[in-house]
């Protein structure tokens, strides 16, 4: 949990659903999950900040309930799962990108989402497979690395994705991984602009 806190602060770099905006000073993030601690998001379409209680230009973390699930229209369809941790960066008054974080199991299992998202997320699937190989190496490597991590970019349509697991090395079989799925959505509000 503290490595993907420590990577959503070194990003510095219409919604679908009922949305309920936090405005006490207690709140740990921006509100943005609804009934059945759900979000849904159409990403092929411009989404603007100010209704969702979002600053203008800044990179916000949600405060992400218990057994949250999030879903996602992209142009070649809809993307959903479970999230453990959100942000959501906001950039000229529309949301920029949306970044997902939460841990699999292993290796494998790791593999298997990157590989059952593939295909709607323009990533090679041959290439995210290699992770469960790559992940078996890790698990008992005996290298001066802390953490064994990759990337892998594609894209559905104007949404531009990325897919990053990481996990720790020499920690033994069955270690667990930790996925960061990006969507960014500039090129959406550009070409709506």
């Amino acid at each position: 949990m503290i490595l993907a806190a420590a990577a959503i602060f070194a990003l510095a770099a219409t919604a679908g659903c009922t949305i309920r905006v936090g405005d006490g000073e207690d709140d740990n993030g921006a509100q943005l999950f609804g009934d059945g601690n759900s979000l849904q998001w159409d990403l092929t379409r411009p989404i603007e900040a100010e209704p969702l209680g979002l600053p203008d230009a800044q990179l916000e973390m949600v405060d992400v309930p218990d057994d949250a699930t999030v879903s996602l229209t992209l142009p070649s369809g809809t993307w959903s799962g479970r999230t453990e941790q959100m942000t959501v960066t906001t950039r000229r008054g529309y949301v920029d990108h949306v970044d997902l974080f939460w841990t699999e199991d292993d290796g494998q299992a790791a593999a298997d989402r990157m590989v059952a998202d593939s295909d709607l997320l323009g990533v090679d699937a041959a290439l995210v497979a290699e992770w469960a190989e790559s992940a078996r190496w890790a698990e008992t490597a005996d290298v001066n690395e802390t953490r064994h991590e990759d990337n892998y970019n594609g894209a559905s349509g104007e949404v531009s994705t990325a897919i990053k697991p990481s996990m720790a090395v020499g920690d033994g079989p069955g270690t667990p991984v930790r996925l960061w799925y990006k969507f960014y959505v500039r090129d959406v509000v550009e070409t709506a602009g």
